[in-house]
């Protein structure tokens, strides 16, 4: 599904991510995991056109991302979304929930914008994150960090994506609503065949939801394997300080 090749990214000079690749299967979850500041989300920006690489190549089942002159190729309309961290900055305080969601179905031919905008399809979206139909006539700041991030999530899938960006999807969130929205996106990526990159720094989420992961250090992949071959048996130094930091992974 997705393919990285020798991936590099420089700010004024600095090394944000410094030759990395990762291969992604179709219907798995990758996991990208490092501290704050080790590259993770300049990856995921690049690969969503947020951020143009300094060098490298991104694929998407084989079509480059970027072309020779850097400039990003967008694939068909809706078939990669991102999942943003905080889904209070991400929605739009001044739309309503039909309208945030609805954003992505603009970029879509017309007759699948008509289905996607009609009721029965909106309701039976809403029951797919778990959401009500009337909450589409509220607005954001009338619904928690857990149903806003439910809200975030509906609007990546509405327009039917194969592949994901999650970025740290759950942070923000309290650890009970987190296992709810870990749970919504396994059931999602079943369901829809769906293909996910999920950025976060939490081992345990990392663990709980990825087939591989791969560890960034300073922007450069130090370890990439199998989620549980890596927990069990990580082979570098640095993974292995990153686990024995986490209470939750020392028993």
């Amino acid at each position: 599904m997705l393919a990285i090749k020798n991936l590099c990214k420089q700010f004024d000079g600095l090394k944000a991510v410094n030759n990395v690749s990762i291969h992604i299967e179709k219907g798995t979850t990758f996991g990208l995991v490092g501290e704050s500041g080790s590259g993770k989300s300049t990856i995921g920006n690049m690969i969503i056109g947020l951020l143009n690489p300094t060098s490298g190549s991104i694929q998407l089942e084989g079509l480059d991302l970027w072309d020779s002159k850097n400039k990003f190729i967008r694939p068909s309309p809706g078939k990669m979304q991102i999942v943003f961290q905080d889904p209070q900055s991400s929605l739009d305080s001044r739309l309503s929930i039909r309208n945030i969601v609805t954003e992505p179905v603009r970029a879509l031919p017309f007759k699948q914008r008509k289905e996607k905008m009609s009721k029965e399809y909106l309701a039976t979206l809403m029951r797919q994150v778990g959401m009500n139909e009337d909450h589409l006539e509220r607005y954001p700041h009338e619904f928690s960090g857990g149903q806003r991030q439910r809200i975030a999530i509906a609007r990546a899938i509405i327009t039917d994506p194969e592949f994901i960006i999650l970025d740290e999807p759950t942070s923000a969130l309290d650890v009970s609503v987190q296992a709810q929205i870990l749970n919504l996106l396994k059931t999602l990526q079943r369901e829809l065949n769906l293909t996910y990159l999920f950025i976060s720094h939490d081992m345990s989420v990392i663990r709980y939801m990825s087939d591989r992961i791969g560890v960034l250090f300073h922007g450069e992949m130090v370890e990439e394997g199998e989620t549980e071959q890596i927990f069990k048996f990580p082979k570098e130094q640095y993974t292995k300080t990153l686990f024995a930091s986490l209470p939750q992974l020392s028993k």
